[in-house]
């Protein structure tokens, strides 16, 4: 719930809205909360069987049931098919760790469970992709630095199980084989670092006499192999005009 901050936004580089449908109407319990406060985000997992044996529908379905029983809820939900259910907006105070996290940190859920390994993560490229984004999102927004960290080096990215130190929780999600190192570089986007090596790279091929050469002439660069096309030719002539 709560008041939400205007129209979606986007997200810088990455181009994309940070949820695509909001339920937060649905959520009537957790209270409101300054934004200012914020210091980090928190991952967690619905526990609701692995990632794998999943449906588009699973992340809809987790939503009804935290809004029907009132046993949990977090800021975002992310579904296996890329799908960002916004429960609540910033601003509103979830149900989330049982402890100060659910005043100081954002919550995003993603489909799956603690058990995971590493691979059953990363097989779950669209939803980490999508989760990504509303990490970058509030990364942009509220100034918090793509890294993963405990809660005592916060402001950061941390987990559920990080929370523990504070009590009030038993949760080890999302478990030790989650990809923060994957989340992170997705969050980051495409980075501009190497264009200067591309572009320098394409001025090697065409300068002379230095250069790292194409394979097709041999290891030469172009400036070299036409150098050596026209010795070869000024070489034939001379001949034929003997």
């Amino acid at each position: 719930m709560g008041s939400d901050d205007g129209p979606t936004p986007t997200i810088g580089a990455m181009s994309e809205t940070y949820y695509d449908s909001d339920r937060s109407d649905e959520f009537g319990f957790g209270g409101p909360r300054s934004t200012a406060g914020i210091q980090g985000i928190c991952i967690h997992t619905t526990e609701s069987g692995k990632s794998a044996t999943a449906t588009s529908s699973t992340a809809d379905a987790v939503t009804s049931y935290q809004v029907r029983t009132r046993t949990g809820s977090y800021h975002v939900m992310v579904g296996v098919d890329g799908k960002r259910i916004r429960q609540n907006t910033d601003d509103w105070a979830t149900w989330s760790t049982g402890n100060q996290g659910n005043n100081i940190l954002l919550h995003l859920c993603v489909v799956g469970n603690a058990e995971q390994t590493r691979w059953e993560w990363l097989a779950q490229d669209t939803m980490l992709r999508a989760a990504a984004s509303v990490v970058r999102y509030w990364s942009d927004r509220y100034d918090i630095p793509l890294r993963k960290v405990s809660v005592a080096e916060l402001p950061g990215i941390c987990g559920h199980d990080d929370t523990r130190v504070w009590g009030g929780t038993d949760h080890t999600d999302p478990g030790p084989g989650f990809p923060y190192d994957k989340l992170v570089d997705y969050a980051k986007g495409p980075t501009t670092a190497a264009q200067p090596d591309l572009v320098q790279q394409i001025v090697d091929q065409l300068r002379n006499p230095a250069g790292i050469g194409w394979p097709q002439f041999v290891g030469n660069t172009i400036g070299d192999a036409l150098a050596a096309l026209q010795t070869t030719l000024t070489t034939r002539l001379k001949t034929l005009v003997r």
